[in-house]
């Protein structure tokens, strides 16, 4: 795979964070689908239910930036919806938000709910943050239930793209 022309260091950023959940979907659509009933302890819960809850998510952070629901129908706690759909949901929402850091001014202010503001580049932020956060909990359920997770770490990205050939 080849690495498209990066514009700043947000971009790297901004494309593991999205090829790391692309990544970890498509580990978890090749199990059987009885693992994704697993849990741990201490994590958000079912495996399938953190990779929802985590492109869910995703899609409510970039709605505000865009005004633009990518992926339909939103996805939400109470209906399930297939690997393939979260898969196409998480490409859309990680290239629309390297097109976001592209453009947008991150000091923008966003009126987000009840009428509280946020900026650009603080929902950014918090995409990636909460990314990290419920990967991190996915892979932890794998590991716990017998099943070596994916290696989504910077330098496996960095690896998987051909631009870095750093290890863990």
């Amino acid at each position: 795979m080849s690495e498209p022309a990066v514009r700043g260091p947000l971009d790297h950023v901004l494309r593991h964070n999205s090829w790391a959940t692309i990544a970890l979907l498509e580990f978890c659509r090749a199990l059987d689908p009885a693992m994704l009933e697993a849990q741990a302890v201490g994590t958000y819960g079912e495996l399938y239910g953190t990779l929802q809850h985590l492109v869910g998510a995703e899609q409510a952070y970039v709605l505000p930036l865009t005004g633009e629901l990518l992926g339909r129908p939103r996805i939400r706690k109470d209906q399930r919806h297939s690997l393939d759909d979260l898969i196409a949901t998480a490409k859309a929402i990680g290239a629309r938000a390297l097109s976001v850091a592209a453009i947008d001014d991150v000091t923008r202010r966003i009126e987000m709910n009840e009428g509280r503001q946020s900026t650009v580049g603080v929902i950014l932020a918090q995409l990636i943050h909460h990314g990290n956060e419920h990967r991190a909990q996915a892979t932890t359920i794998l590991g716990a239930n017998g099943i070596e997770p994916p290696p989504l770490s910077a330098w496996g990205y960095g690896r998987a793209v051909g631009i870095s050939e750093a290890e863990e």
